[in-house]
């Protein structure tokens, strides 16, 4: 009786290994490769397994890329096994379609999800993702930038609201850059900065201006983008208002009360709180020039064109679910990364979410007044062309207009030799 056990045990236990074996195999596995740590990577996680808790059909496998350059090295190299989902760039999206490797989103959803994107969807991001009127990702981890200040410090000079514009914004960095304890050095700064060709295309935007024709030959040479350059320029080199920072560095001198103002994304408030800082933080949207203008920044997803039906049909399950209204208020809440809907704006864990930041709301609103980067695979280039003249400009001191007109030659160089 006792070996008759030990068997009927034993055969059971295959019989569960076999079952087990055979629904694993039942399951369809969609490897996600992205870029996401810190708190957006955990959230990310949570949504995933929520993913495949509600769709046992399905296995989304997030792996984890590191950065975006390695994230952009390894696709590259992988084009004959690539993973099913990625997050990718517009440049990158650009690029991959015309290799013949993506497959378009628009060939994947139905009727009632283009309806969806067509009246929920933030429009900027509709556009984002459109290439000659094909859809063919959709967005991902999306920001604008914002506008962080000490209200304690503000208070202290008497500054009732942040600045409007930016003429507004160059005085009021003076006043606040001061010697504190009259030992003849500055205590108090208005503001820190890494050079960022972000602000300066948000600039340009607001002076009216371009960074590329349709055919890519460069526009931001112009007196809009001198205008742009300019204000940093005097803020570090005429009014000394300000300084030049790498890396988190301006985050940390905000935090221990160096500097009275820093710009970031929406994205940075999170971590400015995991810093808890000892004053109360205030957020506003960008200064205006002639106009309102910000450019969104982050990345989409798509979807490639190897992965088997059942994996392109998992894949934009996922994708659905993911710019849900419900699960965008929850990514959004949790990573400050906007939401793809409007409906989103109006969930009671973004409405939490603003009533504890004054300004939060009008800086996602920033969303009706934006703009987006050029989708073409050389302004990968561009931009790093873009970066190295502001350096020049405002770093070296170097005359403004003689340093965007080297970016602009160095950028028709490379259509040539397209």
């Amino acid at each position: 009786m006792k070996y008759f056990k030990l068997i009927l045990i034993w055969f059971l236990t295959l019989i569960l290994i076999v079952s087990c074996d055979v629904k694993n195999k039942d399951v369809t596995q969609i490897t996600f490769w992205h870029v996401m740590g810190g708190p957006a990577g955990d959230a990310l996680r949570e949504i995933v397994d929520s993913f495949n808790l509600k769709n046992p059909e399905y296995k989304i496998v997030p792996i984890s890329v590191g950065t975006y350059e390695a994230l952009s090295t390894k696709l590259m190299a992988s084009m004959s096994n690539p993973p099913v989902i990625s997050q990718v760039y517009e440049s990158w999206t650009n690029e991959f379609y015309n290799s013949g490797v993506l497959e378009p989103i628009e060939n994947l959803i139905d009727e009632d999800f283009k309806d969806e994107i067509d009246n929920d969807f933030f429009e900027i991001f509709v556009k984002d993702n459109t290439f000659n009127g094909k859809l063919l990702s959709l967005p991902f981890n999306k920001s604008v930038p914002a506008y962080f200040y000490n209200k304690d410090i503000f208070k202290k000079f008497s500054i009732e609201k942040f600045p409007e514009n930016w003429d507004e914004f160059i005085s009021v960095m003076k006043k606040l850059t001061v010697d504190l304890d009259k030992d003849g050095n500055l205590d108090l700064h208005g503001t820190a900065f890494n050079i960022n060709v972000w602000m300066f295309e948000c600039r340009l935007f607001q002076y009216n201006g371009e960074l590329v024709d349709s055919n890519m030959n460069p526009l931001f040479n112009s007196e809009a983008g001198v205008k742009a350059v300019d204000i940093d320029k005097r803020i570090v080199n005429v009014d000394k208002s300000g300084y030049i920072t790498t890396g988190y560095q301006h985050q940390d001198d905000f935090i221990s009360k160096k500097v009275a103002v820093i710009y970031g994304s929406t994205v940075s408030l999170s971590f400015i709180e995991d810093s808890n800082p000892e004053f109360e933080v205030g957020i506003a949207p960008v200064p205006q020039g002639d106009r309102k203008a910000v450019i969104i920044s982050g990345t989409n997803v798509a979807i490639f064109k190897k992965a088997t039906p059942k994996q392109k049909e998992g894949a934009i399950k996922f994708i659905k679910y993911f710019t849900s209204p419900e699960v965008q208020s929850l990514w959004s809440y949790k990573t400050g990364y906007l939401p793809v809907r409007k409906s989103s704006m109006d969930s009671e864990l973004l409405k939490k979410r603003f009533s504890e930041y004054e300004g939060l709301k009008e800086v996602y609103l920033q969303l009706n007044s934006s703009y987006m980067e050029p989708q073409d695979r050389l302004w990968y280039l561009g931009r790093k062309y873009l970066g190295n003249a502001l350096e020049y400009a405002i770093k070296g001191n170097e005359d403004s207009k003689k340093s965007l007109d080297q970016a602009a030659k160095e950028i028709l160089k490379e259509i040539k030799e397209k």
